[in-house]
């Protein structure tokens, strides 16, 4: 069995590093739509979770049965899991801004090219640095995901409670 030899990317010729730039373009294409069919789909069930408890309120009579006020908690638990995956989804965003910022520092510093602003210039802080920004990138989106299973899991839940009063 032959041993394939791995190659530099500087050792490519043109249509191999086409090719390569085409797949990238399409992850980088469905992953900007992954992220935004994401941040919607919280926002609309964080929307259709504040409007479902308002229409509840609205029609609740002055004593409410058990099973109402369990759709209330439910609601309410749906309401805050919506937020935290906001919040943490937010605080992603920020963190993948700074691996980038960070990621052109290292480059410029390896190169030796100036750089305008007085950010650090220990790469070796700066690498360090961004394997922390790295892990917790992991976790804000490994948690945003969880976040969201669960505020669709809880709405769910209060609209089968409501369905079965």
């Amino acid at each position: 069995m032959a041993k394939k030899i791995k190659r530099n990317s500087s050792e490519l010729n043109s249509s191999e590093i086409e090719k390569i730039n085409r797949y990238k373009k399409r992850f980088n294409k469905w992953h900007t739509k992954q992220i935004d069919l994401l941040t919607f789909s919280i926002n609309l069930t964080f929307t259709i979770s504040i409007a479902f408890l308002g229409f509840i309120i609205n029609l609740s009579e002055n004593k409410c049965s058990f099973l109402k006020g369990t759709v209330f908690i439910v609601l309410g638990i749906t309401i805050t899991l919506g937020l935290l995956a906001l919040i943490a989804r937010l605080n992603d965003f920020r963190v993948t801004k700074n691996i980038i910022k960070n990621r052109r520092r290292i480059y410029e510093l390896r190169n030796e090219i100036k750089s305008k602003d007085t950010e650090a210039s220990d790469i070796n802080q700066l690498k360090t640095l961004l394997s922390n920004q790295k892990c917790w990138s992991t976790i804000l989106g490994n948690s945003t995901w969880i976040l969201f299973y669960l505020q669709i899991a809880s709405l769910l839940l209060a609209i089968w409670l409501l369905i079965l009063q």
